[in-house]
């Protein structure tokens, strides 16, 4: 025979009111089947949530069990309606929030918006609008792979795990490639050298440089600067000003900065 403490029946009874709840935002395929091998490897059963679009297009969402006081975590793939889902994973987060879950983690593999992370002439920094959006409907935790810029970080108030896909990566290469040894790093741009170069010192092998590709859309031509200002009448500026000649950029010819002659080329 033993005895309990009131504390301790206290502290035995908030662990059986709290727990784990898993939901899937949406029905896409990708999303469930992610969903379903999470729930399976954490031994749960999938939370039990209606997402669907009304007639004219609204997205309306029912939580069908209760997670009240309970850790709540809403997996959310991007489909090619990105708009969607993003109402969808907002929509889930405002509804448990509503409903009085004691925290809530949003599992986002890609995180939408993130490209467009800077400014770029008259537009906007629309990753930092959806940070506060998802902050504003109640998210408390995000959970994401491969951030386009770590920075994106910043924009949260809550604490952000940005995962990283590439120890899979190099895993699938050094398994799946047999002479990889004879192989070489490629960095599709000057700009994703970095990334590269971070593969080919953990592979030990070599890194080449693909310059003159065309520019993606953090080019400088996005941003205004691809040639200089005409200046038509420098007289008008002042009389004994003299302004020198100023080139335009001009995008070299394609090619490739290393050796990849007779070896296994792989791009990043």
């Amino acid at each position: 025979m033993f005895c309990v403490s009131s504390t301790e029946i206290g502290a035995i009874m908030n662990i059986t009111k709290g727990g784990l709840v898993l939901f899937s935002a949406n029905s896409n395929s990708s999303c469930m089947e992610l969903s379903k091998r999470i729930a399976e490897r954490l031994g749960v059963e999938m939370g039990k949530v209606q997402v669907y679009q009304e007639p004219n297009r609204e997205t309306r969402v029912q939580i069908q069990e209760s997670v009240r006081g309970k850790d709540v975590f809403i997996i959310q793939t991007v489909s090619k309606d990105v708009n969607t889902t993003i109402m969808e994973l907002l929509i889930m987060v405002y509804a448990c929030k509503t409903s009085c879950a004691k925290s809530i983690i949003g599992v986002i593999p890609y995180f939408p918006y993130s490209k467009q992370c800077k400014m770029r002439k008259r537009g906007s920094i629309v990753s930092k609008l959806l940070a506060s959006m998802m902050c504003k409907a109640g998210l408390t935790h995000l959970i994401t792979m491969d951030l386009h810029q770590k920075e994106i970080q910043g924009f949260f108030n809550i604490p952000v795990d940005n995962l990283r896909a590439s120890p899979f990566l190099l895993q699938y290469i050094q398994e799946e490639i047999p002479d990889y040894r004879n192989a070489v790093i490629v960095a599709k741009s000057p700009a994703s050298a970095k990334r590269a170069q971070s593969f080919a010192e953990r592979l030990r092998l070599g890194i080449a440089v693909i310059h003159g590709e065309a520019q993606d859309a953090e080019s400088d031509m996005v941003d205004g600067r691809h040639s200089p200002p005409t200046a038509k009448n420098v007289a008008a500026i002042h009389p004994s000003l003299e302004i020198p000649m100023l080139i335009p950029k001009e995008k070299p010819p394609i090619t490739v900065v290393g050796d990849v002659g007779g070896r296994i080329a792989i791009i990043v």
